[in-house]
C-alpha cells in the first residue's frame, strides 16, 4: 500500500503482486485533473483519485491491522502489462 499527498488531498493504491493496482476512488467526482504533490513531486493526477485525509486512514488502518482491502471505501482497479 501507498499513501500519498497532502494538504486535504491524498492518493492511496495497494497492490498484493505488483501487477493489479487497486486505487481508492472517490465516485462523486469526475475525471478532470488536479494537481498533486506526492512523495515531494508534483504531479497531475484525476480528480476521482485525489481523496480526503479521513477515507485515506481508514483505509490504511484495516489494511495496516489485517492487510485487506476496507470494504466500505470504493477501489477502482488498474493493470499494469508486461511487454514479453
Amino acid at each position: 500500500m501507498a499513501v500519498g499527498g497532502g494538504k486535504g488531498k491524498y492518493v492511496v493504491y495497494l497492490t498484493f503482486d505488483n501487477e493489479q493496482f487497486h486505487y481508492v476512488v472517490e465516485a462523486s467526482k469526475s475525471d478532470e485533473d488536479e494537481n498533486l504533490t506526492v512523495g515531494g513531486q508534483e504531479g497531475i493526477y484525476p480528480a476521482k483519485l485525489c481523496i480526503d485525509l479521513d477515507t485515506a486512514l481508514k483505509a490504511a488502518k484495516t489494511f495496516a491491522e489485517n492487510g485487506a482491502m476496507e470494504k466500505s471505501v470504493i477501489w477502482e482497479q488498474d493493470e499494469v502489462f508486461e511487454l514479453v
